[in-house]
């Protein structure tokens, strides 16, 4: 089902830089700025009033499986509205052929944990928030490529539940039954920890040495999988709430089943088995977008070239698409050689922010398609491409070069770029920009030499 090569480029930079997305297309709004040059010297020349024009649309889906960091929550802000992660996971067999007791044993569920190791949190974690986990209905399989809207069913009703305050960086302590039946005090790692049904550790003991704990492949028949969801009745008040970040291959992400064995002597023993989520668990988020909660509503209703604002956003959000319509005729009859090419991204503050704005953006140039590809300068690394947020200018440069000298080189008219939150399928960063109406608005520096025709 997958195009090898495609498919790893796509999830390289979903995941690390966010420049490959497959969308869908929003409304936009557009605005333009006019163009005029300055001479710096007898043959170097530097002009930052090209024409650009910057549109804010909706983004779509999003490759986002096989991601290191989950993402579970809600948050609502008065710019970007109401976003909701959820995260599916895929807990394997710790061992193939597994036993939980001897045949003249019996064996009773004292409990069963679902533990999800904590990497970060976007928004505010001194308010409550409240999380579902659901059983799925249907396999998941590590073949597939999940994006971003995906929807599985479930089953059962809620697996588990539990409304908390995200204690992201202080460690727990656990009580763990030891190789001799004792019980040991563990200091483990930040993590969110929700006591699931007991009814589903009665079954996975009542399969101990059956074929459904035999290999990882006849497990997830048994079980299919996991999602953690915001509940439904959980409705935070505006930068009232946050996104949690999990860790989805840490050994400390996993379903704890415990347990005790009796034998025929009535000595109890109680015991311990783990199911970890790890690199070959199937693990993906997917996102939901309120737009209408928020001011950007506005932007996306209307077009014109009045807007005071462009805005990008991760988890699929919105997007800024930036062209240069008529960078060609800028240079009509000219022959010249771009030394340098530099867009400038300022960033604008606001209530919709808690702390700085993201760190890092990305740049892409929009296929005829709809998807997107990497323009030449990503390929010189990042000291030479950018992207990096400048806290002195409030402030993103990206270094486009080579992709502006050949715009002048192949005549191409038809030319946009896509603004991305980078690492966007594995945060849920936002960001407003100066529109085309605003002081501090996208700009395009060049610095270029005329040459002989």
């Amino acid at each position: 089902m997958k195009k090898e090569m495609s498919l790893i480029g796509l999830r390289k930079v979903i995941l690390l830089s966010a420049s490959f997305l497959i969308l869908t297309s929003g409304c936009k709004k557009d605005g333009a700025l006019s163009p005029a040059f300055e001479e710096i010297g007898s043959v170097a020349f530097f002009s930052d009033t090209t024409r650009l024009i910057t549109a804010t649309e909706i983004g779509g889906r999003i490759l986002a499986d096989r991601a290191s960091t989950g993402l579970i929550g809600v948050y609502r802000d008065s710019v970007f509205g109401k976003s909701t992660a959820n995260l599916y996971l895929q807990p394997l067999l710790p061992t193939n052929f597994l036993v939980l007791r001897e045949p003249n044993e019996s064996i009773v569920t004292d409990s069963i944990v679902l533990s999800l190791s904590y990497d970060g949190s976007f928004g505010d974690t001194s308010f409550a928030t409240s999380i579902e986990v659901f059983r799925l209905s249907e396999e998941l399989d590590n073949q597939v490529s999940y994006y971003s809207d995906t929807s599985i069913n479930s089953t059962g009703g809620i697996l588990g539940s539990r409304t908390f305050k995200p204690k992201i960086n202080t460690r727990l302590k656990v009580n763990t039954p030891n190789l001799t039946g004792g019980i040991d005090t563990t200091l483990v790692s930040p993590q969110l920890r929700i006591r699931l049904d007991k009814s589903l550790g009665d079954e996975i003991v009542s399969k101990s040495g059956q074929s459904e704990l035999s290999t990882n492949e006849e497990f997830i028949k048994f079980l299919k999988g996991i999602r953690i969801s915001p509940a439904t009745s959980f409705n935070p008040s505006d930068n009232e709430s946050s996104v949690l970040y999990i860790a989805t291959t840490s050994s400390d992400t996993k379903i704890s089943l415990y347990y005790k064995t009796i034998n025929p002597q009535g000595d109890t023993t109680k015991k311990i088995v783990s199911f970890p989520v790890n690199s070959s668990s199937v693990r993906f988020n997917t996102f939901l977008h309120d737009f209408s909660e928020g001011e950007i509503i506005n932007t996306l209703n209307t077009s014109g070239n009045d807007s005071l604002f462009s805005y990008t956003q991760a988890m699929g959000g919105v997007r800024t698409k930036i062209a240069f319509p008529n960078i060609v005729d800028q240079f009509d009859g000219l022959s010249v050689i771009i030394n340098k090419a530099q867009l400038i991204i300022p960033a604008i503050g606001g209530n919709y922010l808690q702390g700085d704005p993201t760190d890092a953006l990305i740049v892409a140039t929009l296929l005829p398609n709809g998807d997107l590809d990497f323009i030449p300068d990503f390929f010189e690394g990042d000291a030479y491409f950018g992207g990096l947020y400048n806290a002195v200018n409030r402030s993103y440069t990206f270094t486009i070069t080579r992709y502006i000298q050949q715009i002048l080189n192949e005549g191409n008219q038809n030319n946009e770029l896509v603004l991305l939150v980078s690492g966007s399928a594995v945060k849920a960063d936002r960001l407003v920009l100066g529109g085309p109406k605003n002081d501090r608005r996208i700009r395009l520096n060049l610095f270029y030499s005329k040459t002989e025709n």
